[in-house]
């Protein structure tokens, strides 16, 4: 009996020796403890290899970065926006940016399928107008082939390109037209070929300039409304210069030659200032602003000019174009730190965007692209 006891007490001894270890190694040490001799290292957060901090537990200091950091990639991308995360991609064009150049676009199709049919020499109607209709979907259909989309200014940029040749050709073919006699006249031909010559060329080297510096679509409005402004400014100055009873056929052709003098003149001005300056929406609007008030301001003018001894009332417009200069001039310099707010719904009525020259019979008129 003792011999059994003896027995049985021994090997439950030895059960408990060996079970016991076995049973301590699958317990995890609590979160914190140090580590027993001889195991692995701890983790970066502290705590052993294994372990898992308790449910809702926050973050070890310095597990993760404080919200709204900028994460450490490098040096930021080229043309690359900051933004409150850090830097993101250079932004794609707006819809609207994109949706103006379909339209000049198809613009541009009718004008080649205008100079086509007057190329051909085609007299019906019905075949005549053939080409502009093709040319005028052919034309935004090869924009939305090619938009990829478009980095931001450069739709834009071809847009200013294509009025900004048209008008050139325009008032080239102008100046002859009027300065011509008629058997050495261009005619309609003269016009279309010019026309589109000077928008073709144009809308290369807006979108060599679009590509290489996507330049802001607030760039390509002021330089295009600056030609406007030297073109309009520049015809009433040659035409308040000529000789007093010439009439108004020679009289016009100080008006068409002062016209593209200004027209290139202000070109030449915004662009350069382009280069240092990019004004806003606000301010660009403004300066229209400025221009319409300082014309209106000298309307008064010319009652100085009423009676038929005193110069011609056409002098009158030598001062309307120092005041629409001078109201331009004025509200560009006053508005020249001003910002444009953000965008919120129903908070204007309409946004003048692009303003580009129109080709009519006998003479240039003026076309805005915006949004309602």
């Amino acid at each position: 009996m003792i011999g059994h006891a003896a027995t049985f007490v021994l090997a439950l001894a030895l059960g408990t020796a060996t079970v016991a270890p076995a049973y301590a190694q699958t317990v995890p040490p609590s979160y914190g403890t140090p580590p027993p001799a001889g195991s692995a290292p701890p983790n970066a957060q502290g705590a052993p290899y294994g372990a898992q901090p308790p449910y809702g537990a926050p973050p070890p200091p310095g597990a993760y970065p404080p919200y709204g950091a900028p994460p450490q990639y490098g040096a930021p991308p080229p043309y690359a926006v900051p933004t409150a995360y850090g830097y993101a991609p250079t932004p794609t064009r707006s819809g609207l940016e994109v949706g103006i150049l379909y339209g000049t676009a198809a613009l541009y199709g009718v004008g080649v399928g205008v100079w086509l049919g007057a190329e051909l020499d085609i007299d019906d109607p019905a075949t005549f107008l053939i080409f502009p209709a093709v040319l005028g979907i052919a034309a935004p259909a090869g924009v939305y082939f090619a938009d990829r989309p478009f980095r931001r200014g450069v739709p834009a940029a071809i847009t200013a390109g294509i009025a900004l040749g048209a008008g050139e050709g325009f008032g080239i073919a102008n100046l002859q037209h009027v300065t011509a006699d008629d058997e050495d006249a261009w005619g309609f031909r003269g016009f279309a070929r010019a026309t589109l010559l000077g928008a073709t060329l144009g809308g290369i080297g807006g979108a060599v300039v679009g590509v290489a510096q996507e330049p802001s679509p607030k760039l390509s409005l002021f330089v295009s409304t600056g030609a406007l402004w030297g073109s309009a400014i520049g015809a009433m100055y040659g035409y308040g210069a000529t000789r007093a009873g010439i009439g108004y056929s020679r009289a016009n052709d100080g008006a068409a030659l002062g016209g593209l003098i200004g027209y290139n003149t202000g070109l030449l001005v915004a662009g350069a200032l382009s280069t240092v300056y990019v004004p806003s929406y606000t301010s660009i609007g403004w300066m229209w602003a400025g221009g319409a008030i300082g014309f209106a301001a000298s309307l008064p003018v010319y009652l100085f000019y009423l009676g038929d001894d005193g110069p011609p009332a056409k002098r009158g417009l030598i001062f309307s174009a120092t005041a629409t200069l001078l109201g331009v001039g004025a509200a560009a310099l006053f508005t020249s730190g001003t910002r444009d707010a953000a965008a919120v719904p129903g908070a204007s009525f309409a946004k003048t965007l692009m303003v580009h020259p129109v080709g009519l019979p006998g003479g240039m008129g003026v076309g805005l692209s915006g949004q309602l």
